[in-house]
């Protein structure tokens, strides 16, 4: 098995396993919820979902991240897809979306959480018909970073020109069979100057500045809710039932594990490709991990939920034994 088979096949995989793992924690929200859990449910039903249309976009696509100097690309080959040129370089954008989609997302349930442990008035806009102007924010988010992916890190006769024999010499591949988006940030000149790929340049600083205002609001609103839940948690006396408050930590330490699971699988793998090639250095076929470890994402994010959140895991436990 060649890497690009192999990296298929994993994407296959933990895509089928997603799908699985993310309809059977649909049914436990829908079926198995707290009273208490309120319109979180809504948020959390909308990360399951977003999870499954990812996976199944990943098998659509099952693109392959390669870099070579200054270049990433994310590379779908197209030669037997019965798919035109164009709607497979719409369908990388989006799957670029995925993650400016995450990021939001993420940051969302953050802020939710939030407005709920220390009562804030702002909770009033989550309730109802309004809590779906909220979820609006992660899909502007993946606008953003779909069009910045489409419109600036499209291909260029340039980027054919250089990557060319590396392709056929790593895949077996002419440069026509593939489709592909990414940066290509500069090329060393003969006389020892710089081409600068400014549309490059641009478009990644646009998506990592939304990449860190989502940051800075799961980093502000996570330190608080930790700070607010622990003295919760010590008051004995506190008007608040102990249930309640029980559920609000399990709530909090699960989105805490399902946030980490992104930023390890996707943020920081992608940071380091684009590090590396931001520095010139050729990666290659290893930048091929970061298409692996993106794809195991909706597979593992589920299982902080299912299994921190007591009803869940009981409900599961339950059902095994």
């Amino acid at each position: 098995m060649n890497w690009n088979s192999f990296v298929d096949f994993i994407q296959k995989i933990a895509a089928g396993t997603s799908i699985f793992m993310n309809c059977i924690l649909t049914i436990l929200i829908l079926f198995k919820s707290p009273k208490q859990l309120g319109s979180y449910k809504y948020l959390m039903i909308y990360i399951v979902w977003f999870e499954i249309l990812y996976s199944i976009l990943d098998v659509i696509i099952t693109p392959i991240m390669f870099s070579h100097e200054s270049i990433v690309m994310v590379i779908v080959f197209k030669k037997y897809s019965p798919i035109p040129h164009q709607v497979l370089l719409i369908l990388i954008a989006a799957y670029g979306a995925c993650f400016g989609i995450s990021m939001g997302i993420f940051g969302l349930h953050f802020i939710y959480r939030y407005f709920v442990s220390t009562g804030s008035n702002y909770m009033s806009t989550f309730k109802k018909g309004r809590i779906f102007y909220w979820m609006l924010i992660p899909i502007i988010y993946g606008l953003i970073w779909g069009s910045v992916c489409f419109f600036l890190l499209g291909p260029s006769e340039e980027i054919n020109h250089i990557v060319a024999n590396k392709l056929m010499l790593t895949f077996g591949w002419e440069i026509h069979d593939i489709s592909y988006l990414g940066p290509y940030f500069y090329q060393i000149q003969p006389d020892g100057s710089y081409k600068i790929g400014w549309n490059s340049v641009v478009g990644v600083v646009i998506a990592w500045t939304i990449l860190f205002s989502s940051l800075v609001a799961i980093i502000y609103c996570g330190i608080k809710c930790y700070l607010y839940i622990n003295s919760m948690i010590n008051i004995t006396n506190s008007s608040v039932s102990k249930n309640l408050r029980n559920l609000q930590a399990q709530l909090f330490y699960a989105l805490v594990t399902q946030t980490a699971i992104p930023v390890i699988l996707m943020h920081i793998p992608l940071s380091i490709v684009i590090l590396f090639s931001f520095l010139d250095k050729d990666l290659g076929t290893l930048s091929g991990i970061t298409s692996i470890t993106i794809s195991l994402f909706p597979a593992l994010d589920p299982l902080p939920t299912m299994f921190i959140i007591k009803n869940y895991r009981t409900t599961i436990f339950g059902k095994i034994i």
